[in-house]
């Protein structure tokens, strides 16, 4: 059977301890453990259960909640908080009772009434700080409860004494902080007695009096603790604190779930005693220093040297993840380290979904970044195989017949988003520095997913830079094309229009120079009708010349306007080519186009016409220039044979690119297209200024 624990984290005695309890039930019963650290689930909304993984992930038969350690604990109340997540599973509760839940208490108001007794009475105190734990925290809200209530009981005898509440987060540096702030404020007084709800912060406490020892505002004082953690015996002086039945809570936790899964009724809720237990911490010195045993004491030089050994392994894996910036490069690290560090099971999972809220951790899958198992490192285990944590897991723990019987899961944050998570078994005293090893193993995949993000969009800002230069690189080509074009196009006009000069104006002129030279050869005088034949002659050649001018620059687009200019030029359209030109123009704004804009117009139009007369076979053609809101709209339609039997030079794209590299100019949509059933359209659309509506 498999029976999942959910704590807040193992860096820290409290919990180990209880963990050790949970652990020596679990294996005199042959059973898993699951061990599932929520230290983050406070920074999403709802209550921790609402982000621990569903009991069917990890195939469990009960779960056990250290309640007390979870900072939003209060939100726990009764059955229903804990059945809406976690079903009908069997649950029990360890340090806060749950309405209908068996839960496992301890009981402290006793041992607690002693140790302000003993500081009240028999030492003479009057002025204490209690320092509390976190503000959410159960045990920290019922312990500050019952000071102040013991106190203000002694305080109706005794009315000089005084106390003040500072709120703590049951850390080391918490209280530090908080001794700092206390000693610089303005109302600070020399307390007599300093009252902490955990012993951690009462170590925090020493710490700080060691740190400030050469300030003479700091006097040392009466310092107590609460829970007896094994190195309170061991500080100078030794801590006067209340013994917590920690392992004990733990195996009584079991057996109320053994029992439950038997089939059989468990009392609701389970008392342990809590002791007052009194050392020299808190003044009284005909207390010896040495209460501890001796195989006890041996036993923590032990633990201490193999901690200072660890803090330096630890020290070390941290510095070359430093460096990591592979996945590669992780593996290496971690699997020489992890062999050195003597854990035979670790696991790296990294969720596909690199940033996610810990409600979601069912359903994320995730790929395996490190496996070792039975102390062998695995190259590939299943990473092209996309599975659930749950799956992953299920599939480890099945892999041979020595299976692991305490898993842990520590999940790896990075702010409020959940990454991936460690899977790991070790000895008890390993779990805090597994825990630092954590966080940097964290750091590091969030380093190698930036790298890799950094890379793709480095790789492809590249491609983007290759496109765009494959695009420039063909505008520039097309644009030497069109400019070649644009200059085989001026030659053909301008040899169009020396031709006409030539065959027309020069013939013109020369008749009329053969004709003076008849003249001038009469004898007789000229005649009037002769005269009248030459002068008519010249004004012919007069208009004519004035039309080739005409056409090369129409000055009558500054003179007339742009829409008197057009009808003329339709008008001159119908009259050469015989072929019918309807006008129309609808422009409701005031138009206030440029001269080149207007030239451009005006010139699209006129290749237009002259392709119509050219290549088109049109009997009819409309010119018509209107806008719609802010766009100009000028189209050319005849009903002539259409673009697929049009031949020639327009065929080839003179006229065509003519067409568009002035409608380029001036910043204009230029279209060609296909009239059904017969014929062809030529638009340009042009955003105007000042267009109303």
């Amino acid at each position: 059977m498999r029976i999942g624990l959910v704590l807040n984290i193992l860096d820290e005695e409290y919990q180990i301890s209880v963990l050790r309890g949970i652990k020596k039930k679990i294996l005199e019963n042959g059973m898993e453990l699951v061990c599932v650290q929520q230290e983050n689930s406070n920074l999403t909304t709802g209550s921790f259960l609402e982000h621990f993984p569903k009991s069917q992930l990890f195939n469990l038969d009960g779960v056990i909640l250290l309640t007390s350690v979870v900072a939003d604990n209060v939100e726990i109340i009764n059955e229903k908080d804990v059945r809406r997540v976690l079903g009908k599973i069997p649950v029990v509760s360890i340090g806060q009772k749950i309405q209908k839940i068996p839960s496992v208490l301890v009981t402290t108001d006793d041992s607690l009434k002693q140790l302000v007794s003993h500081l009240v009475l028999d030492h003479g105190y009057k002025n204490f700080v209690y320092i509390s734990g976190s503000p959410n925290h159960q045990d920290a809200i019922i312990r500050e409860k019952n000071f102040i209530s013991i106190i203000n009981d002694y305080k109706e005898k005794i009315p000089e004494l005084n106390y003040t509440v500072k709120k703590g987060l049951f850390t080391e540096n918490s209280a530090i902080s908080i001794m700092k702030e206390y000693y610089d404020s303005p109302d600070f007084k020399n307390p007599d007695c300093i009252v902490c709800a955990n012993d951690n912060m009462a170590i925090g406490v020493y710490k700080f009096f060691k740190i400030h020892k050469s300030d003479e505002r700091v006097k040392k004082c009466a310092v107590t603790g609460f829970d007896n953690i094994p190195q309170s015996q061991f500080l100078l002086p030794p801590l006067t604190t209340i013994s917590q039945p920690l392992e004990e809570l733990g195996e009584k936790a079991m057996d109320l779930m053994l029992c439950i899964l038997k089939g059989e009724k468990a009392d609701e809720v389970s008392y342990l005693p809590s002791n007052f237990i009194q050392r020299a911490s808190c003044g009284c010195d005909k207390i010896p220093y040495r209460l501890y045993d001796n195989a006890l004491y041996e036993r923590m030089q032990t633990d201490y040297v193999r901690s200072e050994q660890l803090l330096k392994m630890v020290s070390h894996i941290g510095q070359s993840l430093n460096y990591v910036n592979s996945l590669e490069g992780l593996k290496a690290v971690l699997n020489i380290n992890i062999e050195q560090l003597e854990i035979q099971n670790f696991c790296v999972l990294e969720f596909e979904d690199y940033k996610m809220n810990s409600n979601a951790i069912e359903t994320q899958l995730v790929k395996s970044v490190y496996v070792r198992r039975n102390n062998v490192y695995f190259q590939e285990f299943n990473s092209n195989q996309k599975m659930t944590i749950g799956g992953f897991f299920n599939k480890y723990m099945d892999y041979d017949d020595n299976r692991p019987s305490v898993m842990v899961i520590k999940f790896l944050f990075i702010e409020d988003d959940v990454i991936g998570c460690v899977l790991y078994e070790s000895e008890t005293n390993m779990h805090p520095y597994v825990c630092s090893i954590s966080i940097s193993i964290a750091q590091t995949l969030s380093r190698i997913a930036a790298n890799e993000e950094r890379e793709k969009h480095s790789e492809y800002l590249e491609k983007e830079v290759e496109k765009r230069t494959r695009e420039l690189i063909e505008a520039n080509n097309k644009r030497m094309q069109v400019e070649a074009e644009v200059l085989k196009i001026s030659e053909i006009e301008r040899q169009r229009f020396s031709n006409d000069l030539h065959d027309d104006i020069c013939q013109r002129l020369a008749g009329i120079s053969m004709l003076c030279k008849s003249y001038s050869k009469q004898n007789e005088a000229v005649s009037k009708e002769e005269m009248e034949e030459l002068a008519e002659l010249i004004g012919d050649t007069l208009q004519t010349t004035r039309q080739y001018a005409h056409n090369s620059y129409p000055v009558e687009l500054e003179s007339l306007g742009m829409n008197q200019s057009i009808s003329n030029l339709c008008a001159s359209f119908e009259k050469q080519s015989g072929i019918s030109c309807q006008y129309d123009w609808n422009v409701t704004c005031q138009l206030s186009l440029d001269k080149t804009e207007k030239l451009n117009i005006f010139r699209i139009i006129q290749e237009a016409l002259h392709n119509v007369i050219k290549h088109a076979q049109a009997s009819q053609v409309k010119v018509s220039i209107k806008n719609v809101r802010k766009i100009l709209y000028v189209r050319i339609s005849d009903n002539g044979c259409g673009l697929k039997k049009i031949k020639n030079d327009f065929d080839n794209g003179l006229g065509l690119n003519s067409m568009q590299y002035r409608a380029n100019q001036i910043d204009a949509n230029f279209k060609i297209k296909q009239n059904r059933p017969t014929g062809t359209t030529v638009e340009i659309q042009l955003a105007i200024a000042g267009a109303e509506n």
